[in-house]
C-alpha cells in the first residue's frame, strides 16, 4: 500500500481514538465526499507517509459509512470493511517479516539453503519443497505472519467500529471469505482481458473452500448483478 509502510503505520496508529470517533460521526451522509477525497489523494504525483496514512484512515471511514447504509448488500459491506483493513494488515505483516523472531527464522532458513547447495539468494518456493527442517521453519514463519496480519486486521475493524465484521472473521472465517469474495466480484467486475485471472480465483476458491462455496459465490454474484442492473 505504501512506499514506506513503517512510517505510514506509525502515522495511522498515532491517530487518537477520539479523532476516529469524531470522523465516523462526521462521515454520516458524506460518502461521496469521502470517496472524492480518497481519489484526489491517490492522484497526487508525490505522496508522503502522512498522505498514505490519511488514505488508509479514509478507507476505513468510508467502509464504516457504507456499512451503516441499508441500501448496500451484505457482501458488498463485508468487502469494503475488509478492503482497507487488509491493506494495512498486509503492510504490518511485511514489516514483521524482517523483525525479531521472523528475522531469526529467515536466517536459519538461509543457512539451510546454503547447506543444501542452493545458489546465493535462491530458496524453495513451494511449501512441499526443501528438506523437512526448512519446511518446518517456513511453516512457523508463515504462521507468525498470518497471526500478525489477522491481529492487525481485527484490531482495525474494531477501532473503526466495524465490530460485527471482526466477530464474523474470528468466529466464521468461511462465511466471511465467501461474503468478501462476492463483494469483490460486485465491486470489481471481471474485464475481458482478466478472464484468466478470474479463472485462477475460481480455482483458488474451489481448493480453499469447496465446490458448494464456489457455486454460492458465483450464483449470488449473478443475482446481485441482475438486481444492480434492474435498479
Amino acid at each position: 500500500m505504501s512506499k514506506n509502510p513503517a512510517e505510514t503505520l506509525k502515522a495511522l496508529f498515532a491517530i487518537e481514538q477520539s479523532a476516529i470517533d469524531r470522523d465516523l460521526r462526521k462521515a454520516e451522509g458524506r460518502l461521496l465526499e469521502i470517496v472524492t477525497e480518497i481519489s484526489a489523494l491517490l492522484a497526487l504525483p508525490t505522496k508522503t507517509s502522512e498522505t498514505d496514512a490519511r488514505v488508509a484512515h479514509l478507507w476505513m471511514i468510508q467502509a464504516h459509512e457504507l456499512c451503516r447504509l441499508d441500501k448496500f448488500a451484505t457482501e458488498l459491506k463485508t468487502f469494503h470493511a475488509a478492503f482497507g483493513a487488509s491493506q494495512i494488515a498486509q503492510d504490518a505483516s511485511g514489516i514483521a517479516a524482517d523483525k525479531d523472531t521472523c528475522a531469526e527464522i529467515s536466517a536459519r532458513m538461509k543457512l539451510i539453503c546454503q547447506r543444501e547447495g542452493l545458489p546465493e539468494g535462491e530458496f524453495w518456493v513451494m511449501r512441499s519443497e526443501g528438506p523437512k527442517d526448512y519446511q518446518d521453519l517456513n511453516a512457523e514463519f508463515e504462521q507468525i505472519l498470518r497471526s500478525v496480519e489477522d491481529t492487525v486486521f481485527t484490531f482495525l475493524l474494531r477501532r473503526y467500529d466495524l465490530n460485527n465484521y471482526a466477530e464474523l472473521f474470528e468466529q466464521d472465517r468461511v462465511s466471511f471469505e465467501i461474503q468478501r469474495e462476492i463483494g469483490r466480484r460486485i465491486s470489481m467486475p471481471v474485464q475481458e482481458e482478466a478472464i484468466d485471472i478470474e479463472a485462477l480465483m475460481d480455482d483458488y476458491f474451489l481448493k480453499q473452500y469447496g465446490a458448494d462455496a464456489l457455486a454460492h459465490v458465483q450464483s449470488r454474484t449473478v443475482d446481485l448483478q441482475k438486481k444492480h442492473r434492474a435498479s
